[in-house]
Formats: structure tokens, C-alpha cells, sequence
């Protein structure tokens, strides 16, 4: 009853939470996200929605191993292998997606806000490397395999652009696969739940 106009959730969620949640959280292959570090609230309106957080794993920086870049990871988690069951909930995913393409999904748009972030924190960068530096060194590789580590801030910018751009690739070449998750022969079982 996952789609259920009376039992549904519909009726228990805010949809376009949801959607953005796993939007955010899959370009950055953030996959603690769902499971491990999730936080999830309940707001005036009734319905449950998702909040981003925590994404000190994401973007490759996930110290055991690197996060493949070529996959979709949150729809088989907890809630939305059920969600993408849902035709509509998948069409919102795909459809969000494109718009978000358009502005804060671009390589514009990214690039730049990491550009003037980095112009922003301009002498804090010094400051923090003085202190935090020896992150850098060889010594020091704190993600496996060794060659992930990035041995200079700039090295560091550059491997976080590169990731995003190959991910931006994938999403642009593969988003609507997404929609495999709902066709009827994956959801029959499910859809002949009755009042």
C-alpha cells in the first residue's frame, strides 16, 4: 500500500524533501546518508522531511575505500527502494533533477561557488595549513588507497572539481535508468495490496 491514496506516503511525507535529500546526497555519493547519518523531523505542517547533513564521507572522501562514481546507491536503501516503486515519485526524481542541471546542479555553478569560497577564506587557507598541514604528507594518508590523498590544498580542489565532474556525467547519462525501479514487473507484488 506504498502508493495507497488512504495508507500511502503521501500522506506521511513531504515528497520534494525526499526527492532533493536523495538528489543532494547521490551527486556527492554521500552514502552514509539513509542509513548511518540521517536525520530525519517532523515540521508544522505534519509531514515528515528529510534534512542534509554530515557529508564528511562524501565526494570521495570516504577513508576505507573510494565511493564508485558510476552507480546510484540510495534507491535500493531504506525508504526509497519502496518510494522508487512509485512511477510518480520516480518521474519527480528525474524531472527535479534536470532543473537542478540548470542552476545549482550546473559546473557553473558548482565550480564557482567552490572558487569563491576558496577566495572568501583567502588567508584563513595560510593559517589553517599552518596548523593542519602535515595532512598533506606522505606520512599522513588518511584515505586507502594512498594515491587518494591529495598532497597540496590546491591538489585538494582540483580532485574534489574532477569528482564532481565525472559524477555530473553519470547523472547527466544514467538519471533516467532510475525509472527501471518502477516498472510493473518490479513493483506487480506490491500494487495488488488491497483495503
Amino acid at each position: 500500500d506504498y502508493n495507497n491514496e488512504k495508507y500511502g506516503y503521501k500522506n506521511y511525507i513531504d515528497v520534494d524533501s525526499f526527492v532533493d535529500y536523495f538528489l543532494i546526497n547521490e551527486l556527492t555519493c554521500n552514502y552514509d546518508a539513509g542509513s548511518l547519518s540521517t536525520y530525519i523531523y517532523k515540521d508544522t505542517s505534519g509531514k515528515y522531511k528529510m534534512c542534509v547533513w554530515d557529508f564528511n564521507s562524501a565526494c570521495d572522501a570516504y577513508q576505507e575505500q573510494a565511493m564508485p562514481i558510476d552507480e546510484f546507491r540510495l534507491n535500493s536503501g531504506l525508504w526509497y527502494q519502496m518510494l522508487f516503486m512509485d512511477i510518480d515519485f520516480t518521474d519527480r526524481v528525474v524531472e527535479r533533477y534536470y532543473e537542478l542541471r540548470k542552476t545549482v546542479f550546473s559546473e557553473e555553478y558548482l565550480f564557482g561557488f567552490i572558487d569563491d569560497t576558496v577566495d572568501y577564506l583567502g588567508s584563513a587557507i595560510d593559517r589553517n595549513y599552518n596548523k593542519w598541514g602535515y595532512t598533506f604528507a606522505k606520512d599522513y594518508d588518511l584515505l586507502h588507497p594512498a594515491e587518494r590523498n591529495p598532497r597540496s590544498y590546491e591538489e585538494a580542489i582540483s580532485q574534489l572539481k574532477d569528482f564532481l565532474r565525472k559524477r555530473i556525467e553519470f547523472m547527466d547519462e544514467n538519471i533516467e535508468t532510475l525509472r527501471q525501479y518502477s516498472a510493473e514487473s518490479k513493483t506487480k507484488k506490491y500494487n495488488e495490496v488491497s483495503d
